[in-house]
C-alpha cells in the first residue's frame, strides 16, 4: 500500500518531532495528537510554557516539558 504525499509528509513530520529536542506548535500537535486550540488554551492557562519565543512569533517547547505536561494529566 502506497502512502499519499500528505500521509508521507505527516509521517516524516512525526518522525522529526520524535527526534527533536525542541518542538514548535505543529510538532507538538503531531507528537501529542492535540489540536492547535488545545495547545494554545493550555499556554494561556499556564499549564504549558514555551521554552522560547522565536522571532516572527514562533513558539518553541522543550520535548521534556511536553512529556511532563502529558504525564501530569494537565489536558
Amino acid at each position: 500500500m502506497s502512502l499519499t504525499r500528505q500521509e508521507e509528509i505527516l509521517r516524516l513530520r512525526l518522525k522529526l518531532a520524535q527526534e527533536k529536542e525542541y518542538l514548535d506548535v505543529k510538532d507538538v500537535m503531531m507528537y501529542t495528537g492535540y489540536s492547535y486550540s488545545t495547545i494554545h488554551r493550555r499556554i494561556k492557562e499556564g499549564f504549558l510554557k514555551p521554552y522560547q519565543h522565536v522571532k516572527g512569533g514562533r513558539l518553541l517547547f522543550s520535548k521534556e516539558s511536553i512529556k511532563c505536561w502529558i504525564e501530569g494529566g494537565l489536558l
